[in-house]
């Protein structure tokens, strides 16, 4: 059945009408004929948001632990975990999210020591706002079989403090470690969760999202538990980028049942769209791999040497896999691009932030085609850690979105939710408008800005001509607003349509 859209505009303020039938646009303008018409009475209409970097799953889960990002200092951060012991049934671990000693005023990390005065049998983690760090106890060091004699594994640290002890700060591979050991959750556990996280997004007006890391617990319940909540209902698209470990590792999922997982799925609704890998850590944790040092010495550090890294890339490549590799600082960007570069087509393939830029690297990015996935919203949640890290001068040029666009460069915005709350309007806020201390002359207009959170991200997920337009073809995703949104002064939006049937 054909279903009409009547009494609508443009963003631009133009009159809108549409027509949509099995979850698509069949017309634009004219009336077709079909059911009585839906009147969307004067409201303004744009295409569903989509977030093409951020972590479904995982937002959902942090919807039930310790948060913790409303604390400056030790002594809160402390006393909110002090407070949720009690809550901890036996067996669990005390899982708190959104620590971020950059808040502080030393800027200097608790010390497990600190944790261990409030529990020393229950283990207790708190991940870094920006994931890539934890502070752990020494319990949840315990139940991972880590003690003083551990060397630290590729890509990873256990900090020391100068005597050598372990400090129970953990930085990349080795917070990977002590994390995987936390309880996983049940199959039913991560559908709702999924859900959960979907419905919350869907509030925002987005309608596809895609999830940028998995099978980090197990790639074969994770897939199965996308399709699930697909089916369920969820009232966004998923898009789902499985970490190579799991695929192309040393103990990867079976090619047949990854076959079977993928082709059990509805692939408007839900799909693999590539694979993910991690090239160098973050700015907050002082573990991106950058040029010039932090503001405590140190360049980072590479998750992979450059020969692992464009290996890596060679193998995903050769099987026909579209690749997504994180790269925040600019000395991680050189080897990045220099894999790419060496791949049949890059421009099948994605770097993910690319927070740190020089002029010939957007050059490079230009020349290669692959896309460019920004986050703009953390410069307007995370720049006191920017700062804090880094030079004033590198700080204030992150995220040069004016340069690249200029240049030619394919682009989306999205969010990296839950790193930050996800809602489209602050990071098109923070993209035309960029927070004080971060360069002008890189803010982009905000029409330009929703259109790489709808179109760019259609682009980032190879979904180009499917969805993030409103034009015939497309899919009839799309959300209105009874008031004219603008980034300076945000509103949800009043209803949100899923293959033009309402999800909200």
């Amino acid at each position: 059945m054909i279903k009409n859209f009547v009494n609508a505009k443009t963003l631009e303020g133009e009159p809108l009408s549409f027509a949509v039938e099995r979850g698509r646009f069949v017309s634009i303008g004219d009336r077709q004929p079909g059911q009585d018409a839906i009147d969307l009475q004067g409201g303004t209409v744009l295409p569903g948001f989509i977030d093409a970097h951020c972590h479904i799953m995982p937002t959902g889960l942090d919807e039930l632990r310790l948060h913790l990002g409303d604390c400056m200092s030790p002594e809160e951060t402390l006393g909110a975990i002090r407070d949720r012991l009690p809550t901890i049934e036996p067996g669990q671990w005390l899982m708190a999210v959104h620590y971020d000693q950059n808040r502080f005023e030393s800027g200097d990390h608790i010390h497990r020591d600190q944790l261990d005065e409030i529990s020393a049998s229950v283990p207790i983690v708190l991940r870094h706002v920006n994931g890539h760090a934890s502070v752990v106890n020494s319990a949840a060091l315990q139940h991972a079989k880590v003690d003083e004699s551990v060397s630290d594994p590729k890509g990873g640290t256990f900090v020391r403090d100068q005597g050598g002890r372990l400090t129970g700060v953990l930085l990349e591979r080795a917070h990977e470690y002590v994390s995987d050991r936390a309880p996983a959750p049940s199959q039913e556990q991560m559908v709702e969760a999924i859900l959960r996280a979907a419905r919350s997004m869907s509030k925002f007006g987005i309608t596809c999202a895609s999830d940028m890391m998995t099978g980090y617990c197990n790639l074969e319940k994770e897939l199965t538990a996308y399709r699930l909540a697909a089916e369920a209902g969820a009232p966004i698209r998923f898009r789902l980028y499985a970490m190579w470990s799991n695929v192309f590792g040393p103990r990867p999922l079976e090619r047949d049942r990854l076959k079977e997982l993928i082709d059990a799925m509805d692939p408007e609704r839900c799909k693999v769209a590539g694979a993910k890998i991690f090239a160098d850590g973050a700015i907050a944790s002082a573990t991106a791999a950058i040029h010039c040092e932090f503001a405590k010495g140190g360049n980072g550090q590479l998750i992979y040497s450059p020969d692992r890294l464009q290996g890596m890339v060679s193998t995903a490549d050769a099987e026909g896999w579209a690749l997504s590799v994180h790269s925040i600082g600019d000395r991680a960007t050189d080897h990045v691009l220099d894999a790419f570069a060496k791949t049949t087509d890059p421009s099948r393939h994605r770097i993910e932030h690319a927070m740190i830029l020089s002029d010939d690297q957007i050059g490079r990015l230009a020349d290669l085609q692959c896309h460019t996935a920004m986050q703009p919203e953390f410069l307007m949640r995370l720049g006191h850690a920017y700062r804090r890290q880094l030079p004033s001068d590198v700080a204030a040029r992150l995220k040069r979105l004016a340069s690249a666009l200029q240049a030619g460069v394919r682009l989306s915005l999205n969010s990296d939710r839950p790193v930050v709350p996800g809602n489209p309007w602050d990071g098109i806020a923070s993209a035309s408008q960029r927070p004080a201390g971060f360069a002008p002359e890189e803010n982009i207009p905000e029409r330009e800005s929703i259109r790489l959170y709808t179109e760019g991200g259609a682009d980032a997920n190879d979904d180009r001509g499917v969805m993030g337009e409103i034009d015939v073809g497309c899919l009839a995703d799309f959300q209105v607003y009874n008031e004219l949104p603008r980034a300076a002064d945000p509103k949800l939006p009043d209803s949100v349509y899923l293959g033009g049937d309402s999800v909200r």
